[in-house]
Formats: structure tokens, sequence, C-alpha cells
């Protein structure tokens, strides 16, 4: 959507650009061909290669920062394998290894208390967010995916939030207006720009989280 957007704003700027002080109505360019324009407008190819220019400058800025932000989660989202065969690995094939705990991320989507349970039945919770840097890499996760479960609700007690362990909720990510408690709301989705309280019967992807394992010194 970012290559769109700049794309759409490109083509405006590059329009402007080309209808202020250099008109290309037939009536004040008289010679046959666009090549007559350009004769009596000689700025003309230079304040179009200008603004191509600016163009893909801003494009560049755009997608650069679209793959830092995508970077962070990939790290999380790919087996931990650099470490040799034989050696101490923090977190079991296929799970990510992000501030000293371990990550495996759902391929299939299930109501919030199956998704717990799926979690539990490997030993693992469904994912606590209690820093800002555990958000931000959430975030960047479900943009490029559908909206995930978290280990926060409030169905055992309306209004008082606690995540999977038992702890109360103390620093939250909430989207603008929620949670709502619309239409008996308690568990707690994950979207691209914060969270939602949402039915828990509904089927969404999941994150389970465990600590990672501790190595010995070398």
């Amino acid at each position: 959507m970012a290559g769109s957007g700049a794309g759409s704003w490109g083509r405006g700027r590059l329009g402007g650009g080309v209808g202020q002080g250099l008109p290309l109505s037939p009536k004040l360019c008289p010679s046959a061909g666009p090549a007559g324009c350009l004769a009596r407008n000689p700025l003309l190819p230079l304040l179009l290669f200008i603004s191509l220019g600016f163009f893909m400058l801003q494009l560049t800025t755009l997608l650069t920062a679209e793959h830092s932000g995508w970077s962070q989660v990939t790290s999380l989202s790919q087996p931990h394998s650099s470490f040799p065969a034989g050696l101490c690995r923090p977190c079991p094939w296929n799970w990510g290894l992000f501030q000293g705990s371990c990550y495996l991320f759902s391929w299939t989507q299930s109501d919030w208390k199956s998704a717990v349970s799926a979690c539990q039945d490997i030993g693992a919770q469904l994912v606590i967010i209690k820093s800002p840097e555990e958000q931000v890499g959430w975030i960047w996760y479900v943009r490029y995916n559908k909206p995930t479960w978290i280990g926060l609700s409030d169905h055992h007690n309306e209004g008082s939030w606690k995540w999977v362990d038992n702890s109360p909720l103390q620093l939250s990510f909430w989207k603008k207006g929620e949670p709502n408690n619309h239409e008996d709301e308690d568990c707690v989705e994950l979207y691209n720009d914060g969270w939602n309280d949402g039915k828990c019967s509904t089927q969404n992807s999941w994150i389970c989280e465990k600590p990672s394992a501790p190595c010995p010194a070398l």
C-alpha cells in the first residue's frame, strides 16, 4: 500500500509541476506534436527530471522504512538456527527468540480458549505483552497477518483484565475507543493499530510464548 500511495502522490506532484507556468494547451503550443511544446519550453525536460528524481527519493524512503520494521518481525518468526549442531539452543526449532523468550506463531486459527490450550499443550502460554518493544514487534507481525489472540481477557470478572498467568494488566495498548465490551467481548485480539476486546469465539491466529533455555557458559 505504501508504494501505491507514493505513486499516486508522485503523479499528483508531476502533474502539478507541469501545469504551473508551462502550459501545454494546443492553443498556446501551435506546433505539431510534443516537440513543438518542448521547443517553446526548454526548461520542461529539466523540471520533469527534477520531479521524477524527487518522487523516486520519496519512494525509496518509504520502502526503506517498510523493510526496517518488517525485518524486526521476520527475525522473530524464523527458527533460531544460528547455533551449530550439538551446541545449546535457547529455543526449539521453528521458534523465534526475542528478549529472553521463545515465540511460536500459529499456522491455523481457533477461538481464544482453544489457543490457550494449544499453547499449554506444548509447555507455553498465550503471549503476554508487557513492554513497548514487544508491542511494536507484534504490530509489524499482524500488519501482514490477520488479527491475533494475545493472553489477555476479563472473562472471569468483567472489566478486570488479567493475563493468562493471572497477573493484572498494567501497561496497555488499546485501540481508540477500546475496550467497549460490545456484545460481551471478553478476549483481547491484536490489530496493527492496537488491542481490541473481541468475542472469545472468534477464529484468530495466536502466538505462544515460553522462557528461553539457559545455555551454560563456554
